[in-house]
């Protein structure tokens, strides 16, 4: 990929940011997991809060029905989100909520099923969220 003139005078992300951080200090950028929701949407604010705290990077899940190729440990969080009422605007006041207490890189990892559900406006009002 050929950088645009653009793109040169963007400032850097977060994740480019952690990335380069981790990098100067000669170490492996160390980044966390955990489904947003799990086990209630309190205690993984709460979660996600602490982590941010000691970690580079944040994958904040999003939780759904049939996640096929996750491991049994996460397809239980991800139920016990959706059970505890979890619905996908809880993710983007989750992002929302992190990102303006922390300057911790924020990555949300997904299946394209709930956001092919959530429908075109997913991406823009995930990057509003941040």
């Amino acid at each position: 990929m050929n950088p645009t003139p653009s793109s040169l005078d963007a400032p850097p992300s977060r994740l480019g940011q952690a990335l380069a951080n981790a990098r100067g200090q000669g170490r492996a950028a160390l980044a966390a997991y955990l489904p947003a929701g799990y086990p209630t949407l309190g205690q993984s604010l709460d979660a996600l809060h602490l982590l941010s705290t000691t970690v580079d990077v944040i994958e904040i899940g999003l939780p759904y029905t049939d996640p096929l190729m996750d491991g049994p440990v996460i397809q239980h969080a991800a139920a016990q989100a959706l059970r505890a009422g979890f619905r996908t605007e809880h993710l983007f006041t989750t992002v929302r909520e992190l990102a303006a207490a922390s300057n911790t890189a924020l990555v949300v990892m997904s299946y394209w099923q709930p956001i092919h559900h959530f429908g075109s406006s997913y991406a823009k009002v995930l990057s509003l969220s941040q």
